[in-house]
C-alpha cells in the first residue's frame, strides 16, 4: 500500500503577490494552499468544486472583482456570498481571516462577520482571526483540526440513526469507536495503516455494550449476561434470539415461551455471525490466537477491508433496530410482549 499522505486544498484570497510564507507553512501540515488575488475567481472554484475545498482563508481587505481596487468592505460582502453558497450544501466549509489587521474599522468588521454561523462553529473550527506576522502555524493547526471535525460531521450525517441510538444508550468512548471505524471506511486514504484484527475486536466490543444496554433496560437478565467484567457474549446472543441458555447445574433459561424472541431472526443471524467468526471464546471480546490468525491471513492475502466493513454495516442495522426497540420497551405499556419475564426450568 502507498504511504502517501492525504493533502487538503485551501482556498486563499489575498492580492499580495509575495506571501509565500503561508504557502510554505501550509505544506508542512499537508495543506495545498491555492491563492487567488480576487474573490470573483475564487468563488468560481468554490461553486464548481465545493467538495474539494477543505477551508477558506480571507485577507482583511482585498479585491472583490478582478481589475478593481481592494475593497474596505471586502470581508463583509464575501462572507455573505460564502454563506449563500454554503446554504446549497449539507454543511459549511471552515473559514478564517488572515490579515495584518490594518484595514479601516477592522475590529468592527470582525465583529459583524463573526455573528451567526461562524460564532457557533468556534469550537470545531477554532478562532476566526489570525495575524499574518505571527499566527501562520496556529492557523494551519486550526485548519487540520477543523478538517477532522468536518469528517466526523459527514459520517454522523450519513449514519444519523446509528449515532442517535449510540448517543442515547452507549458511552462516548464506544460511540467514538464506531465513528472511527466508519471514518476508516469512507476516508481510506487517511487510514492506510488499518489494523484488521483490532477493528474486528472493536465490533465485538460494540456488541458487548449493546448487551449491557439490554441489561439496563431489564430485557437481558444478569445471570445470562454474566458479571460486569466479562459479558457472556454467546449466552446473551442465544437468550435474545429466543433460544435456550444452559446456566449449569441443570438450570435452563430462555426469553418468554417457545417461539418468542427479542432479536428478530435477521438481527439474530447478524449478531451470531460477528461473534462466531474465527473465535470460540464466548466470555470475552478479545480474539484468541486462532481468531487473530484467521482474520490476519484473510487481510494479508486479499489486502481488502471489505470483510470487516461488511460486518460494520450489518452492525449499523442492528443498532438502528435496537434504537427503535429500546424506545418501545422504555414505554410504560407494551403491546408486543417483548419485555415479558424470562422462563426458567430445571432438567
Amino acid at each position: 500500500m502507498s504511504n502517501k499522505r492525504n493533502r487538503y486544498r485551501i482556498l486563499w484570497v489575498d492580492e499580495e503577490p509575495d506571501r509565500m510564507d503561508f504557502i510554505a507553512t501550509g505544506q508542512r501540515y499537508d495543506l495545498d494552499i491555492q491563492q487567488f488575488r480576487s474573490w470573483d475567481k475564487a468563488k468560481v472554484l468554490l461553486e464548481n468544486r465545493f467538495d474539494s475545498i477543505a477551508a477558506i482563508v480571507l485577507d482583511g481587505r482585498c479585491v472583490i472583482n478582478s481589475g478593481e481596487e481592494p475593497n474596505p468592505d471586502f470581508l463583509y460582502q464575501v462572507v455573505r456570498e460564502m454563506e449563500s453558497v454554503f446554504a446549497q450544501h449539507e454543511e459549511p466549509i471552515p473559514w478564517y481571516v488572515l490579515s495584518s489587521g490594518d484595514a479601516p474599522e477592522f475590529e468592527k468588521t470582525l465583529q459583524r462577520i463573526a455573528m451567526g454561523q461562524r460564532e457557533l462553529m468556534e469550537d470545531d473550527w477554532g478562532r476566526m482571526y489570525h495575524r499574518k506576522d505571527s499566527d501562520l502555524q496556529s492557523l494551519c493547526l486550526a485548519i487540520r483540526h477543523a478538517v477532522t471535525k468536518r469528517k466526523d460531521h459527514k459520517v454522523r450525517t450519513l449514519y444519523n440513526d446509528v449515532f442517535r441510538t449510540m448517543d442515547a444508550y452507549f458511552t462516548p468512548d464506544v460511540t467514538q469507536t464506531m465513528l472511527d471505524i466508519l471514518k476508516a471506511l469512507h476516508f481510506p486514504e487517511e487510514n492506510r495503516n488499518f489494523d484488521a484484527v483490532l477493528y474486528y475486536t472493536q465490533l465485538r466490543r460494540i456488541l458487548e455494550h449493546l448487551f449491557r444496554a439490554m441489561n439496563r433496560l431489564g430485557v437481558l437478565p444478569d445471570e445470562v449476561m454474566g458479571n460486569s467484567d466479562k459479558v457472556n457474549l454467546a449466552n446473551s446472543s442465544l437468550y435474545l434470539a429466543g433460544r435456550e441458555v444452559n446456566l449449569g447445574q441443570g438450570r435452563i433459561v430462555r426469553f418468554g415461551r417457545t417461539g418468542q424472541y427479542v432479536f428478530p431472526p435477521v438481527i439474530s443471524q447478524i449478531v451470531k455471525s460477528i461473534l462466531v467468526v474465527a473465535n470460540k471464546n464466548s466470555h470475552t471480546v478479545e480474539l484468541d490466537n486462532q481468531g487473530r490468525t484467521v482474520i490476519q491471513d484473510y487481510y494479508n492475502s486479499l489486502h481488502s477491508n471489505n470483510f470487516l466493513f461488511g460486518y460494520t454495516l450489518h452492525l449499523c442495522d442492528v443498532l438502528i433496530w435496537f434504537g427503535r426497540y429500546a424506545k418501545k420497551v422504555s414505554q410504560p405499556t407494551h403491546s408486543n410482549g417483548h419485555n415479558r419475564p424470562r422462563t426458567t426450568r430445571n432438567r
